[in-house]
């Protein structure tokens, strides 16, 4: 019986909206999920969601969030 944790941003979307001014305003909201396994079978699963704007230091985000926060704000 093996239990292990596994931690993984596993939705990554790019949001396009307005500020008040009217302005465009892009983000990246990053979705990362938690998991505990047993042999392979999760036990538990959680939730935890940020949001990455332009101007924000994205490189201790893993390389696919970096991947997409490089592509959109450059």
């Amino acid at each position: 019986m093996a239990l292990t944790k596994e931690v993984v941003a596993d939705k990554i979307e790019v949001v396009i909206g307005q500020d008040e001014d009217g302005n465009d305003v892009t983000s990246v909201q990053v979705r990362t999920a938690t998991k505990v396994l047993e042999d392979g079978a999760v036990l538990s699963q959680s939730y935890h969601r940020h949001v990455i704007q332009s101007g924000d230091d994205w490189s201790s985000e893993p390389s696919n969030v970096q991947d997409i926060c490089n592509a959109v704000f450059s």
